[in-house]
Order: C-alpha cells, then structure tokens, then sequence
C-alpha cells in the first residue's frame, strides 16, 4: 500500500545492508581462511624445519664420531656406537617423507652402509659408512634451505594476505560509507526538496493558483500527499467554477428582472398614450367619410395601427424574457424560445447590420431541460457569433441558426460567417478564464458548456480562421436526472 511506502523503503534499505554486511563478512571470512591456510602451512613448515634441523643435528653428530673413529675402532664397534643415532636419523627421515622424496633411498643406503660396517672386519666399510652419511648430511642441508626459502615464500605470502584483509575491511567499509551514505544523502536531500515544493504549492493553491497541477514522480506518503494537494487544486477549481456559474446565472437573473421591471414600468406607462393613439387610429376611417379631414391631409390609419400593435408587442416579448426564470426542467419548445431569444437580442446594437436566417425542423420533439439554461446558451451563443463578426468587419453579417433531431438527441446549430479561430485558440476556447477579446472575461463559452453538460448533453465547436465558426449544441429529447 501507497502509505507503507517509506516504511517499505527504510526496510529495503535496512535489508539491502544487512545483505553488503554479509558479503563483506563473507569476502573477509573466505581471506581470513586463506590466512588460516598460510599460517597452518607455516606451522607445519616450522615443524619440518625443527625434525630437520634435530635429524640434521643427528647425522653431524654422527658423520664426526664415525670420522673420529676412522682408523683406530673395528667397523662393527663403530657400527655399534652409533646405533642410538642412525636410530634418530632414521625416526627422522621417516618424518621428512612428505618432504624430502630420497628420505627412503637414503634410509635403505644407510642402513645399508651401517649393515656392511657391522659385519666386516676390514677398515674398509667405514669409508662407505662415512660417505653415506656425508650423503645424507649435504642433502640434508640442501633440503633446509629449500625449507627456509619455503617458509620465507610463506611469511611473504601471509603479510600480503594480511594487507589483503585490511585494504578489502577499509575499502568495504569505505566503500559503503560512500554508497549507503550518498543514497541517504540523495533520498533525504531529494525528500527535503518535494516537501519544500509541496507547502509552496499547498500555500499557492490557498493564495488561489489553479494552474498545472504537481508532477508526482513519488510512490510514497509524499507523493500521496501531492496527489492530495492536486485534488484540493482540482477541487477548488471546479467549486470555483460552480460559483462563478452560479454568480453569472444570477447575474442574468438580475439583469432580467431590471429590465422586467423596466418594460413594467414603461408599459404601464405607454399603454394608455398607445391606447388612445390605436383608438384614434381605429375611428379615422370613419371620420374620413364623413368629410371631416383636413383638405389635404394623408390619412394612413393602416399604418399607425401596425405601429401601435409593434410597440404592443416589443413590450409584450420584454415581459415574457424578463418574467422570473423557472430553476426546475420542464417541458419547452426549442424552435419557440429560438425565435424569442434571438427576436428579443436583437436589439441590441450589435445585431443591427446582422441578418438571421432560420431553419428550424418543427417536427423536432419537446425538450425536458430548464428554459433560463437554454436561453442562457443560445444567448452567449449568439453574441460570440456577434463579436465574431464584428471582428471580421464584413458587409454581409449573417448568422444561420439551424435546430433538427439526431437520435435520442435535438440539435441545435448556430453558424456565423466571422473572423473564425486558429487552431490553438479553438481548443481552449471552453477553458474558464480563457478570452481573446480585450474586455471579456472568458466564463461565456465554459458556462454555456457546463450548462449543457448539466443536461447530459454536449457542445463542439468547428472554426476555419477567416469563414466563421460552427457550434453543435445536442440536448436529449427525454427526461434525465440534470447533474448539479
């Protein structure tokens, strides 16, 4: 799990150098039984070299007495005086087997030797005895100094098995000071750095940033806790955007109750002045002919009629779009509050060089949605399309206005021949805050999309730069639940 994560880490850690102590114990154990291997070699040198130098001794001893006794003792006598010692020698040589290969050969010869000395009485077999013995003594000292240069070759080799461990002991030891240390050093250095960006993002989003959110590149508590931040981010940003909907929503509704209230007023105010100039209109004809006109005078009743019944109806329309809008669904007709919304915009300056044409499919069905959002949509809609055109400064300003039925769905498309949009500006132009105009504020385009999408409809957007922009509005035909 994510918020195990540093304590998965220390334990890897704590495991990984767990395992290095082991193979250093394990490389130091394997040199430390080199080392065991050279001493054991040198303790058995030594004992070869002490039965070496003991038997060498011996055969001194003896090669001197039999020297000594050259001429004046009998052979057998002289045989007989070193039994003790040719014993020694021979206790000795048989040590030496491993070592000193003629220890055999040399036994047999002295024995031998020492057999003839004892069964001849001439002088002669002393000679042969002294040369055997003068034999085992020159190969005797020869095999010293092979031992000697032996156990030196041995000490050498132990002082460097002994400066092997230590180098091996100081750079593991050093070695894993740098790795293990370098790697805290690393994860904590790299640990302080996050958290220091997070309360500077943490702080940020407080202040109001909605920008980008963190790259989390982490798998711990820490890279929880950004995913975390991110949310807030996110949070905010879309109960920001609910608010700021909500502020336009009631904004319009004030601006249409104001101007209610207005057309109230000034209705009450002209309906009697307008009354009386339709009743007056109305009896013109009569007074006609009974020649009661002015000599002279054009009469046009017809005309001042179609007049008073315009103004009737002028403030009839501004009544009904500023009544207080309904929050709830209901059954509307799309085609009918087209035709209402875009008659009642289009009075306003913008839309008075700019000609709408209308194809709007009457078998289309009912929409179950709510009217103030729709008229909402179809009202931002229709003034984007303005500016639009009034940006492209052409002399033919047309807006097509088009609703028909694809589906489950009712469409409604709304085409202008503007200025139209380059390809990076029409893929965020639904973005909140997002405006190229100097004066605008970038919430109509996003608003007229989470309206729509409250609905569980969608909105698109298609612009070439230079022959206008088309919007698709498609909103279901049945009942749905509207998401808040």
């Amino acid at each position: 799990a994510r918020h195990l994560a540093l304590r998965f880490k220390a334990l890897a850690a704590l495991g990984c150098f767990a395992l290095y102590l082991v193979a250093v114990a394990a490389i130091v154990s394997w040199q430390r039984a080199e080392l065991t291997r050279i001493i054991e070699g040198l303790e058995a040198l030594l004992q070869v070299e002490a039965t070496l130098s003991r038997t060498n001794i011996f055969a001194a001893h003896t090669l001197l007495r039999i020297n000594d006794s050259y001429r004046d003792a009998e052979p057998r006598k002289v045989a007989e005086s070193i039994e003790l010692e040719v014993d020694s020698i021979r206790a000795g040589l048989g040590a030496l087997g491993n070592w000193y290969p003629k220890s055999v050969s040399m036994v047999a010869s002295l024995d031998s030797a020492l057999e003839g000395a004892r069964r001849s009485p001439a002088q002669a077999s002393i000679p042969e005895l002294s040369r055997a013995m003068q034999e085992l003594v020159v190969d005797l000292d020869q095999l010293a100094r092979e031992i000697r240069a032996r156990r030196d070759s041995a000490w050498a080799s132990y002082r460097h098995a002994y400066d092997s461990v230590t180098l091996t002991v100081a750079g593991l030891f050093v070695f894993g000071l740098i790795v293990f240390g370098g790697v805290m050093i690393l994860f904590f250095t790299r640990l302080s750095w996050d958290l220091r960006i997070l309360a500077a993002r943490a702080v940020d989003v407080v202040r109001g940033y909605r920008g980008i959110p963190l790259r989390v590149s982490r798998t711990d508590e820490v890279g929880a806790l950004m995913d975390a931040v991110n949310r807030m981010q996110q949070i905010l940003r879309e109960r920001e955007q609910q608010i700021e909907v909500s502020r336009q929503q009631r904004f319009h509704h004030e601006k249409m109750a104001a101007i209610g209230s207005l057309a109230a007023a000034v209705a009450h105010e002209i309906n009697n002045p307008i009354a009386a100039i339709q009743a007056v209109a109305e009896a013109i004809p009569s007074t006609c002919l009974a020649g009661e006109c002015p000599a002279g005078a054009a009469c046009f009743p017809e005309l001042i009629l179609e007049h008073t019944r315009r103004i009737v109806g002028i403030t009839r329309q501004l009544s009904e779009m500023s009544s207080p809008p309904s929050v709830e669904p209901e059954w509307i007709d799309l085609n009918e509050l087209v035709r209402r919304t875009s008659s009642f915009i289009s009075y306003d300056p913008r839309f008075r060089a700019v000609r709408m044409d209308f194809a709007l499919d009457p078998t289309i069905p009912a929409l179950w949605a709510v009217a103030d959002h729709v008229t909402q949509t179809l009202m931002n809609l229709l003034i984007n399309a303005a500016d639009a055109l009034e940006e492209a400064g052409r002399g033919d300003r047309k807006i097509w206005i088009v609703t028909d039925r694809e589906h489950e769905f009712v469409r409604l498309r709304l085409r202008d021949n503007g200025a139209g949009m380059e390809a990076a500006v029409l893929a965020r132009a639904f973005e909140e805050s997002f405006t190229t105009k100097d004066s605008g504020s970038g919430i109509g385009l996003f608003m007229c999309k989470t309206l729509v999408e409250r609905a569980h409809g969608a909105i698109s957007l298609a612009s070439v730069p230079g022959e206008g922009a088309t919007v698709t509005v498609l909103l279901p035909c049945g009942p749905v639940q509207l998401r808040e």
